[in-house]
């Protein structure tokens, strides 16, 4: 007759997790004090390893150009009456959309004539150019052969443009291989900027003149005085708005109080040393941690838990 098992009040006792917790804890210290030696050697390991990483990974430099934008002030100084109440954040959000747009992109690729440089345009390895190869055989669609486009991608990746929500201010940032091309670079973007906003309010003010000139021409005529002063103005207005397009340096028509310009730093911003050799510490002294784990599990797999026990406290059986 089998026999029923007893149903005792012990096996209604909690589980007793801290005391649980803790042994895990004085068995990975125990491990942790038997292979100390296996820890730090892998520790320093990591550490040299990550030292050779540094030193072998090519230098970038970055610089910010400041951009203060002034978005209801007209050519002549005075200041536009808005419509209706308008989210500053916004409009200055929508301005920085701007000069991360791809025609402002090219705009500056083509005056700082960034198509012809190697860095922008260049495959980095030979490994890269024949995965390029690979890629344009299966998806030839995704290939971009043109220096201009492919010069594009590579500054829309290492351009980045936010906007301070509380001073409406909007940095420019750049990174390049050399601290005074950053600069050059971010100091571009910026006055283009200026200048596509400084030619935008000079065809406002040709076209505001134009309407004014033809409502006074109905109501006056055509030889009237005010008329004759009203097409000098619209003259003068078109020569300024002409001599703004046609204008080669940006610098030239950007305000110095719009800008604040980027200097070359001679700090690289990557690669990053002290977060690279974090992580290898931590990836060195977790992994380290592991193994002694798996190596004291290993060892009591083979000759029992009192056999590991009495050789760690010296107690023979």
């Amino acid at each position: 007759m089998d026999m029923i098992p007893q149903l005792t009040r012990d096996r209604f006792q909690p589980a007793n997790f801290r005391g649980h917790y803790e042994d895990v804890a004085a068995t990975t210290m125990r491990s942790i004090a038997r292979h100390g030696v296996l820890i730090a050697a892998l520790v320093v390991i990591a550490l040299a390893l990550g030292s050779l990483v540094i030193s072998q990974l090519p230098r970038k430099y970055s610089s910010e150009a400041l951009v203060h934008p002034d978005l209801f002030r007209g050519e002549d100084g005075a200041k536009y009456t808005p419509l209706a109440n308008i989210d500053g954040a916004a409009l200055v959000g929508s301005e920085a959309q701007l000069i991360r747009s791809p025609s402002m992109v090219r705009t500056v690729i083509k005056r700082l004539g960034l198509e012809g440089d190697p860095e922008f345009v260049a495959v980095n390895s030979d490994f890269l150019q024949g995965l390029g190869w690979v890629r344009a055989a299966l998806l030839p669609e995704t290939v971009v052969n043109l220096p201009l486009e492919r010069a594009a991608g590579r500054v829309r990746q290492r351009l980045t443009v936010t906007n301070d929500t509380r001073s409406y201010l909007i940095s420019v940032s750049f990174t390049a291989a050399s601290p005074e091309k950053a600069a050059k670079v971010a100091n571009a973007f910026a006055f283009e900027y200026v200048r596509a906003k400084t030619v935008q309010r000079l065809g406002d003010a040709v076209a505001a003149a134009s309407r004014e000139l033809a409502r006074q021409s109905a109501i006056y005529g055509e030889k009237h005085p005010s008329i004759l002063q009203l097409k000098t103005e619209l003259e003068a207005a078109r020569e300024r708005f002409q001599s703004a397009v046609n204008e080669p340096e940006a610098s030239r028509v950007a305000p110095g109080d719009a800008l604040t310009l980027a200097e070359a730093s001679p700090t690289p911003s990557s690669p990053k040393g002290v977060v690279i050799l974090g992580l290898a510490f931590l990836s060195a002294l977790i992994s380290g941690i592991g193994l002694a784990l798996w190596l004291d599990r290993r060892q009591i797999g083979r000759h029992g838990k009192d056999d590991l026990v009495g050789r760690t406290y010296g107690i023979s059986r």
